[in-house]
């Protein structure tokens, strides 16, 4: 019951535009980055020889990615307090006043999150099922930390608490969070699929298959594949496409931490 109910509120709380547009910002400043980033990348298959200047521009894209990542926990911070009282009216400069006071906390509780996932991925096998795991028991770290004030410690606890109590549904919205996210995101994706695959077509359709070596196949990649891919991307045509996803990815994000955080709350009301 917990569950279902958990995902209705969700797909209720994504329906507003306040919340998705700090995602919708952050993930077109990303995507704007990422471009250049592999813009970097591709020049750099072209031409082997610009292996300095590519180490160069790491010291600007790596502090950048850093940024955005920490943006990105603020603003799950605040859709956090959102959904916190999601039947409510409350202004979402008040929910990021109090992601602000919460950050550090969060930042914390990152930072073991990561050092813990990546000793537990270690072992060959079952390094990745360890981690799946995981990523279960601490469901709920940041909507304790967000939502309960707990501590960074306190949050660890708390989220293994209530995973022990409730493993079932945890998974099972987990499971539901998967694959609606993905369908929503497909949507989104597919102006953005259609439109590079559209400019691609006729490069496969001059080729003949049966006279392509390996040599040709690496020629016809960085000549041919690698260069019309460059400029789809760069033309006006892929700015709405783009924002199409954008959007179909924020909106998939407040889904997502919405019903996460309303799993979290309704387990709490379970519990008590």
């Amino acid at each position: 019951m917990s569950v279902l109910k958990s995902i209705s509120e969700g797909l209720k709380f994504f329906i507003s535009i306040k919340r998705i547009l700090p995602y919708l910002i952050l993930h077109l400043v990303t995507f704007y980055v990422l471009m250049n980033f592999f813009g970097e990348i591709l020049r750099l298959i072209i031409n082997p020889t610009a292996f300095g200047s590519f180490l160069v521009s790491l010291l600007i894209y790596i502090p950048s990615f850093i940024i955005l990542g920490l943006i990105k926990l603020w603003i799950s911070g605040a859709i956090i307090d959102q959904a916190k009282y999601y039947m409510k009216k409350r202004r979402l400069i008040k929910s990021f006043k109090h992601s602000t006071s919460r950050f550090l906390t969060m930042l914390c509780a990152l930072i073991i999150f990561a050092v813990i996932a990546a000793i537990v991925s270690l072992p060959r096998y079952i390094g990745s099922v360890l981690s799946i795991v995981l990523g279960f028991i601490f469901f709920y770290l940041y909507p304790a930390i967000v939502i309960d004030n707990k501590s960074c410690m306190d949050s660890f606890k708390w989220s293994w608490k209530i995973f022990r109590k409730h493993p079932l549904e945890t998974f099972a919205t987990w499971l539901l969070i998967i694959i609606i996210g993905s369908i929503i995101m497909i949507i989104f994706a597919l102006p953005m699929i259609s439109y590079l695959l559209g400019n691609l077509v006729d490069i496969f359709q001059t080729m003949d298959p049966t006279g392509i070596n390996e040599t040709m196949s690496e020629t016809i990649f960085r000549e041919e594949i690698i260069p019309t891919i460059v400029n789809s991307v760069r033309s006006v045509y892929f700015l709405p496409c783009l924002f199409v996803f954008c959007f179909g990815l924020a909106v998939q994000e407040v889904f997502s931490v919405g019903t996460q955080a309303r799993l979290y709350i309704n387990l709490k009301r379970k519990r008590s």
